[in-house]
């Protein structure tokens, strides 16, 4: 269910998948409205379809899915944008048989930086203590947002070449050091690249002139009950992955940002360490005797 603040997960639902012959394969609940299914005995050539017992007893069922299979990666590439003034991600896919011809990417992209400056010492009831944790070393980690999908219908060959599934703009947090793109490809039926393209349309062209006017977004999930619509669909089928990693020495000299960044700074004397809040000190100064501190009143420069 959404709101203003996001999706609301679904909690204490029933959720299991049926196969076409009546076999019950049930879910089970991993927190945070995920529900998950391990060792399910699956038939590649029998149908399936999704049903939901939510706790409030109201239910939901999905029409019938065929499995597909998923053609492996060829390559993830990666490379100056032709378009833009930074790195582009690209994926490189295809299907000999010439069966998929409909394609979904999913990621998780994990990067690691650093503060401005390293931090060994700190401020701490008063006293000047050496800094107990690692505050300089950082990295962070997130799922792709964006719907990625693309189609081969209009091509002779059933292959994927140079789909730009990730751009990062030149200078960016996330290319200060290594990246890292964890790649899901899945093949997908008309129906649900049909799904996935009207979704990507409605919400993602918004904000011109000439965009498109919303509209319903109609997957193959219904309520047994009620008219209600039902954002969503079911699908399956196989999973490919990829992962690539990208060290900032291996960059593209066009896409380095040049120009330092300037972090601030500022010096506390010795005798004022015990009138001052508990923070990051960068270093000491002074010989043969310490005289004061050098800090920086920019968190995000120390930590």
């Amino acid at each position: 269910m959404g709101s203003g603040e996001g999706w609301i997960p679904e909690l204490y639902a029933s959720v299991w998948v049926e196969d076409e012959t009546g076999n019950h394969f049930p879910l089970t609940e991993i927190g945070n409205g995920n529900y998950l299914g391990t060792k399910l005995s699956v038939n590649s050539s029998l149908k399936y379809r999704l049903f939901v017992t939510t706790n409030s007893r109201k239910e939901y069922v999905s029409d019938y899915v065929e499995l597909k299979a998923t053609p492996p990666i060829d390559s993830i590439t990666y490379g100056k944008s032709p378009q833009s003034d930074g790195l582009s991600i690209y994926m490189n896919t295809h299907d000999p048989a010439n069966n998929t011809r409909y394609y979904q990417w999913t990621y998780q992209e994990t990067w690691e930086y650093t503060a401005g400056y390293f931090s060994s010492l700190e401020i701490k009831g008063g006293r000047v203590v050496n800094q107990d944790e690692n505050i300089y070393q950082c990295w962070n980690s997130r799922p792709s947002t964006e719907i990625n999908i693309s189609s081969t219908t209009q091509l002779t060959n059933d292959a994927i070449r140079n789909f730009e599934l990730q751009f990062i703009p030149k200078g960016s947090q996330k290319i200060s050091r290594r990246y890292c793109l964890d790649v899901q490809q899945r093949a997908l039926s008309r129906e649900a690249y049909d799904f996935w393209l009207q979704l990507k349309k409605t919400t993602e062209s918004l904000g011109s002139l000439f965009d498109r006017l919303p509209s319903q977004v109609v997957g193959n999930l219904r309520s047994t009950e009620t008219a209600q619509p039902v954002l969503g669909y079911f699908s399956g089928g196989t999973v490919s992955k990829q992962r690539i990693f990208i060290d900032f020495s291996d960059l593209p000299v066009e896409v380095l940002n040049t120009i330092p960044k300037f972090y601030p700074t500022d010096t506390i004397r010795l005798i004022d360490v015990p009138t001052r809040p508990n923070m990051n000190l960068i270093s000491s100064f002074g010989t043969p005797f310490v005289q004061g501190y050098t800090t920086s009143y920019n968190s995000n420069c120390l930590d």
